[in-house]
């Protein structure tokens, strides 16, 4: 097995399988990350982020997204686009 093979199944290790479920799932739109335990402040959410597609956060780091709108729910995850509407995010999990 190749070193970047090895690397690759520590870095998918980290990811949580709800993360995982979610990202298995057609969006119609390139998702630009996934959000768990999300709290959502005003529209904004706070969150975990994971799989963050521009490569500027590690899996599990907390991030704040840009305002944003709901725009889809598949299978008890949300679909969330910024108002800009560059940026897509799934909200994984929630905090209530």
């Amino acid at each position: 097995m190749a070193k970047e093979q090895i690397l690759r199944l520590v870095e998918d290790a980290e990811i949580p399988s709800k993360v995982v479920a979610a990202s298995n799932i057609e969006w119609g739109v390139l998702v630009d990350a996934y959000l768990l335990s999300a709290a959502r402040v005003g529209n904004r959410y706070a969150a975990e982020v994971y799989l963050d597609r521009s490569g500027r956060t590690s899996n599990g780091m907390t991030v704040i997204t840009p305002e944003v709108t709901q725009v889809a729910s598949k299978n008890g995850f949300v679909m969330v686009r910024s108002i800009c509407q560059k940026d897509h995010y799934v909200i994984v999990t929630g905090q209530s």
